[in-house]
């Protein structure tokens, strides 16, 4: 267990249609997430809106037809959705990896976001997770996976960067990377003493270049998200 920093107030608001978590004085409210990256109520039943439905994931090597956003000159130039959830261990072993990144690229204009996509998860579970792995970007949870759908998410971990802040407006399938954090699980059940590429590392360090990034898509490897 990683040792605890300071100790982090988390109030769970309920006034938004889903849940947000205010952690620091930093609020992230599901409703307005959903809004942004064009997604319908987050207690729809239908899932998410779109010309063609919430969009498939891409793999390694896939033809992308939609290219990616522009990066913004001024700050926030990106934001970092990372997909997590409180159980899988692929997940919190990367925990002091994203916080590493977290503390790196956030002066350099880069906003990150976590989004609990295993539901449902409590909010007792989300402080206590929170609390254990001393998460300091903010988080919301995905409560009816409009989110995860949207971005056509498959796996946790899994991130997607877009282009700007968290309050841009946000075409998921332009995104400027997406996929795994780095490769130190080529597959399941295997993992690398290190990682010997850093995905997630060089698009950011390439994105706040002013570059878009040299591999725009991997394939993550993690705990399968269900449907």
């Amino acid at each position: 267990m990683l040792d605890l920093r300071h100790e982090r107030t988390i109030e769970i608001l309920l006034s938004a249609p889903a849940m947000r978590l205010k952690r620091g004085g930093t609020a992230v409210a599901g409703a307005m997430l959903l809004a942004l990256i064009g997604c319908s109520s987050p207690t729809a039943s239908t899932g998410p809106t779109g010309p063609t439905g919430s969009p498939s994931a891409p793999t390694a090597g896939a033809t992308i037809s939609t290219p990616a956003a522009a990066i913004p000159n001024a700050p926030p130039h990106a934001t970092v959705w990372l997909f997590i959830s409180t159980d899988c261990p692929i997940c919190n072993n990367y925990q002091p990896e994203l916080e590493r990144l977290r503390a790196r690229y956030t002066p350099l204009g880069v906003d990150f976001i976590g989004v609990y996509a295993e539901v449902p998860v409590s909010a007792v579970e989300v402080a206590d997770h929170i609390r254990q792995f001393a998460i300091a970007y903010p988080t919301t949870v995905d409560v009816d996976h409009a989110i995860r759908k949207r971005f056509g998410v498959q796996f946790v971990p899994e991130v997607v960067v877009t282009a700007g802040g968290r309050g841009a407006t946000v075409d998921p399938l332009a995104f400027l990377y997406r996929g795994r954090i780095d490769d130190q699980y080529p597959e399941r059940g295997s993992r690398r003493p290190s990682a010997t590429t850093h995905d997630l590392n060089d698009a950011l360090r390439d994105i706040t270049q002013g570059n878009a990034p040299a591999a725009r898509v991997t394939t993550p490897v993690g705990c399968v998200l269900e449907p």
